[in-house]
C-alpha cells in the first residue's frame, strides 16, 4: 500500500472525526456557516490522517462511494450536538465524481439529514464540478437538491478547469473562490481583476461571494474592498472539532477584523471622493491653460499637466462631433511600458462620438462627466475618463478628455500657478 492504512478498516470502525471551519460575514459581523473537515483516525497512534490522504485511498481501494457518505453521516451527528445553539449553516463537501443515477447516495443526503433533526435550508452542499463523472448527472443532483431546499456552493472556483458555463447552469447559491486566486491579491492587479469579475458574475446570478483560504489581513482588506461577501481561511480561524470553543474565539475576531476593514473602507471612501474633488481641481486648472481655438497649441500645455501629474495617462480634445482635434498626449510612463500592439492612443481625427465620455453630453444635458472603470485601449489599463464641455470655435462646445490610471488609485495633487 502507499500509505499505513486500509481504508476499508477506517469506514468498518468509522475511525473518522471532523473538524470544522467557521464562514463569516464581515459585513454584519454573524458567522454564516462552518464547513464540516474531515479527518481521519489511525488505529493504534490515534493521529490523525490529512484528507487528501484519505480520498486518495478512497480511489484507490476504490470505496470512494462509502467514505463519503460516512464522511456525512459523521458530519451531520457532529454539528448536531451544536446546532441548536448556533443559527449558522453547516457546509459539507460532496464528491462529485461519486454522483450516479445508479446509486443510492442522493436519496441519502436528504433522509440523513431530516433523520437527524435538519432542514435543508441549513444546509450548503459543496461541488467541486470539474470532478463529476457526468456532467447530466450533476445537474440533476443540483436541481433535486436545490428544490428540496439545500444550498448549492460551488467550491475551488477558480482552480484547475473551473467551467464559466457551467457555472451558469448550476446557479450556485454561493461561489467559494479558490486560495490560488485570493493569494497575496494584495500586490496583484491581475487576480484582483479576477475576483472583481467572479464577483460580478456572482451579482449578476444572484450568488454571494466567498473568499476562500484567506491567510493574511490585507487579503482580507483587499477582498473586502474588492466587494466579497464571505470570508473563511486561518485569518479567521482554524479548523477545530470543538465548535462552541471555536464559535467564542471566531466572534473575537471578526469583532477585531471589523475594526480593521471599517478604518480600510472609510480611507477607500475618502481617497475616492478626494480623487473625484481632485479630477475637477485639476480640469479647472487645464481649462484656464488652454485655447481650444488653437488645438496647435495644446501639445505643449498637456505634455506639462501630465508631467506634474502622473495619475494622468491621456489627455485630447475633441470637437462637437466627437471626432478628436489633437493628437493624443501621453503619459511617459504608459509609453515606457510594455504591452501588446493592440493598444495604442488614439490619432487625430479618431471618432469618439459613441463613446460614454462623449455621448453623456446629449444623453445627460450636462457638462462635466466621470466614466465607470474600463479598459483603456490607449495603454492596457484600467482607467476612468473625466471629460468636459468648453467653449470652441464658432461658440460650437469641445470636450476635453483626460484618462486617470485606477488602478491603483493615487490621490493626484493639483499642479501649482506660477
Amino acid at each position: 500500500m502507499s500509505d499505513d492504512f486500509l481504508l476499508s478498516d477506517i469506514i468498518r470502525d468509522e475511525r473518522i472525526c471532523t473538524f470544522f471551519q467557521p464562514i463569516v460575514s464581515l459585513k454584519t459581523g454573524e458567522i454564516f456557516a462552518y464547513e464540516a473537515l474531515t479527518r481521519g483516525i489511525r488505529d493504534e497512534s490515534r493521529s490523525l490522517i490529512d484528507p487528501c490522504a484519505l480520498f486518495a485511498q478512497a480511489d484507490r481501494e476504490t470505496c470512494s462511494l462509502e467514505f463519503d457518505l460516512l464522511c456525512r453521516k459523521k458530519a451531520l451527528e457532529n454539528f448536531r450536538k451544536f446546532h441548536t445553539n448556533t443559527e449558522a449553516m453547516m457546509f459539507m463537501n460532496i464528491n462529485t465524481s461519486v454522483i450516479s443515477s445508479r446509486d443510492n447516495e442522493t436519496h441519502h443526503i436528504g433522509t440523513i439529514s431530516r433523520q437527524m433533526g435538519f432542514d435543508p435550508e441549513n444546509i450548503g452542499l459543496e461541488l467541486i464540478e470539474s470532478k463529476a463523472s457526468s456532467p447530466d448527472e450533476l445537474m440533476s443532483f443540483v436541481r433535486k437538491y436545490r428544490d428540496s431546499g439545500f444550498l448549492i456552493v460551488i467550491d475551488d472556483f477558480g482552480c484547475e478547469h473551473s467551467n464559466i458555463d457551467r457555472l451558469i447552469q448550476i446557479h450556485p447559491d454561493i461561489i467559494k473562490v479558490d486560495r490560488s486566486i485570493i493569494s497575496c491579491i494584495e500586490n496583484d492587479p491581475y487576480r484582483q481583476s479576477i475576483l472583481k469579475s467572479i464577483h460580478s458574475l456572482a451579482e449578476m446570478t444572484g450568488s454571494l461571494c466567498l473568499a476562500e483560504g484567506v491567510e493574511t489581513l490585507a487579503e482580507i482588506k483587499t477582498c473586502h474592498l474588492l466587494g466579497v461577501d464571505l470570508f473563511q481561511g486561518f485569518a479567521i480561524a482554524c479548523p477545530s472539532p470543538d465548535i462552541p470553543r471555536l464559535e467564542e474565539a471566531t466572534r473575537t475576531q471578526v469583532r477585531i477584523l471589523q475594526g480593521e476593514i471599517h478604518t480600510a473602507s472609510m480611507d477607500a471612501l475618502r481617497r475616492r471622493r478626494r480623487l473625484t474633488g481632485d479630477i475637477n481641481v485639476l480640469a479647472d486648472w487645464l481649462i484656464r491653460q488652454i485655447d481650444p481655438t488653437n488645438p496647435e497649441s495644446l501639445t505643449l500645455v498637456f505634455q506639462e499637466f501630465i508631467a506634474m501629474n502622473d495619475e494622468v495617462e491621456c489627455v485630447y480634445l475633441l470637437d462637437s462631433r466627437g471626432v478628436q482635434i489633437s493628437e493624443t498626449i501621453v503619459s511617459p510612463f504608459v509609453r515606457l511600458q510594455s504591452r501588446p500592439s493592440i493598444f495604442q492612443p488614439a490619432r487625430r481625427g479618431a471618432d469618439h462620438a459613441y463613446k460614454p465620455y462623449f455621448a453623456c453630453f446629449e444623453a445627460l444635458g450636462i457638462q462635466r462627466y466621470l466614466t465607470d472603470v474600463y479598459l483603456s485601449l490607449a495603454s492596457g489599463n484600467l482607467c476612468r475618463t473625466f471629460s468636459v464641455q468648453l467653449p470652441c470655435q464658432s461658440d460650437a462646445p469641445c470636450v476635453l478628455c483626460m484618462d486617470f490610471l485606477e488602478e491603483p488609485i493615487r490621490t493626484p495633487s493639483a499642479p501649482k500657478q506660477s
